[in-house]
């Protein structure tokens, strides 16, 4: 499958991921709107990374490491068993770990996008395609945990 249709779908999956209700924030903000604001970056993600924009995908990746983070320390309280608990704690760990690779990744880039290209030189490396791969991996998570805790999550909405 070509590239950018990855990109794309894998855009949209986090995108549906995002838009389910989830648990409270850590601080005063409603949770859903740090899931709107966590929708909305994942788009521009999406965005930059095509584009090859890299200036503000760290600030944009850490508004999503932090609520991976957030989640690791506060599952549902609808999940009674310990494998359970630890699944969904490993999702928001791995979550918090991708974003925390694609900020690294992404401030590389812009180091080396600062710099004069040879001429007639494209602009691709291996490093793109590996922050292409982190963000695939925060799709993944995202998806993986709200098809699997979704029942939980909704009915602490009082769905």
């Amino acid at each position: 499958m070509n590239t950018i249709l990855r990109f794309v779908l894998a855009g949209l999956a986090l995108g549906f991921a995002f838009t389910a209700p989830v648990l409270a924030a850590d601080d005063a903000r409603s949770i859903k709107q740090v899931m709107g604001e966590n929708f909305q970056n994942v788009h521009k993600i999406l965005n930059d990374l095509i584009t090859s924009n890299y200036v503000t995908l760290p600030k944009d990746v850490a508004a999503i490491h932090n609520h991976a983070e957030a989640l690791a320390k506060r599952p549902p309280a609808g999940i009674s068993s310990r494998e359970e608990r630890d699944l969904f704690v490993s999702y928001a760990t791995n979550l918090r770990v991708a974003a925390s690779h694609l900020i690294t990744v992404s401030e590389e880039l812009i180091r080396r996008d600062e710099k004069p290209a040879a001429p007639g030189a494209l602009k691709i490396d291996y490093l793109r395609v590996v922050a292409a791969e982190h963000y695939g991996a925060m799709i993944t998570s995202c998806a993986l945990c709200h098809n699997q805790f979704r029942r939980y999550i909704v009915s602490m909405a009082g769905r």
